[in-house]
């Protein structure tokens, strides 16, 4: 009878060292496959906001959403007056709440890649819709209000954004009409940002006002954004409102995103994927309604 022959050890060795390799060299693939995935989700749900936008738009003779309007006691949220008397956010109806009738879907708020943790100040007390209680939601798309341009030399810039933020619609800052709109398929709308440090860093959670929009120095949340650099192109304005500072503080790290890029959608609608350079581009100048014609002046 012929003895069969095993595998030696050195085999056995030269094997393990093969899958070994070969594991190091898909994993890293397997992931960035994982993240496309995850980034062409987020794509699509950016898309639905465009849309329910648009036709929100035709609904309200061509006015857009605002970030949120006041005295519009929640609904289904019993108790939460007299629960925490002091949050006046109760009576505050986000743009997610006003964007419902026409998405059908919260959960399209909330990126597959957005792992970060939600804010105490998100609790449910801060709800205007009841029917989230005890369900957090995140939402990952941020709707894009006024902030500091170095036109405005640092300060705020009330020709950027679709929405004023809550408080000042209507009094310092009006509803934005599409006709203000100079270039509406390059003016972004909603922003997908979820940076890592959480909290007022983020989105919030579906169904309450906190930590709802992009404003004033926020732009520090970009996906892409080297931190920290001094480089020009990384910098905000560092006159009027100091926005610059932020982006010195350790913990204020920008979104991930997917290899430095995010998902935006448009004042018309249709939806992109944009790195730090496009949003950052001539003084910020896919977040305002009416294009100036020397934008380049205001380059960092």
């Amino acid at each position: 009878m012929k003895a069969t022959r095993g595998f030696t050890l050195i085999e056995l060795l030269v094997v393990i060292a093969i899958i070994a390799i070969l594991a190091a060299i898909l994993f890293p693939v397997f992931a960035q496959a994982k993240l496309a995935a995850k980034k062409t989700v987020a794509l699509s749900s950016a898309k639905q906001v465009g849309l329910a936008l648009h036709i929100y738009t035709s609904d309200f003779d061509d006015v857009a959403v605002p970030c949120a309007v006041q005295n519009h006691p929640g609904v289904n949220n019993p108790g939460t007056q007299q629960e925490n008397p002091s949050n006046y956010n109760y009576h505050i109806k986000p743009f997610d709440s006003l964007l419902e009738p026409y998405t059908k879907n919260a959960e399209m708020w909330a990126s597959p890649a957005d792992s970060r943790n939600i804010n105490e100040d998100s609790g449910d007390e801060w709800l205007w819709d009841g029917k989230y209680r005890g369900k957090i939601i995140r939402r990952s798309f941020m709707i894009a209000t006024e902030i500091a341009t170095v036109e405005k030399g640092g300060w705020l810039d009330r020709n950027t954004g679709i929405s004023g933020i809550w408080w000042d619609v209507g009094s310092y800052s009006p509803a934005r009409s599409m006709t203000m709109f100079s270039d509406p398929s390059n003016t972004i709308a909603f922003m997908e940002v979820w940076p890592p440090n959480g909290g007022w860093g983020g989105g919030g959670r579906v169904g309450a006002l906190a930590d709802a929009v992009m404003w004033r120095c926020d732009m520090w949340k970009v996906a892409g954004r080297v931190h920290p650099s001094g480089a020009p192109g990384d910098r905000l304005p560092s006159g009027g409102d100091n926005c610059n500072d932020y982006t010195l503080v350790p913990q204020n790290r920008p979104t991930q995103g997917y290899m430095g890029k995010a998902n935006y959608s448009m004042a018309d609608g249709s939806a992109k994927t944009l790195g730090w350079g496009q949003v950052r581009r001539n003084d910020f100048n896919m977040m305002k309604l009416l294009k100036p014609e020397n934008a380049s002046t205001y380059n960092p």
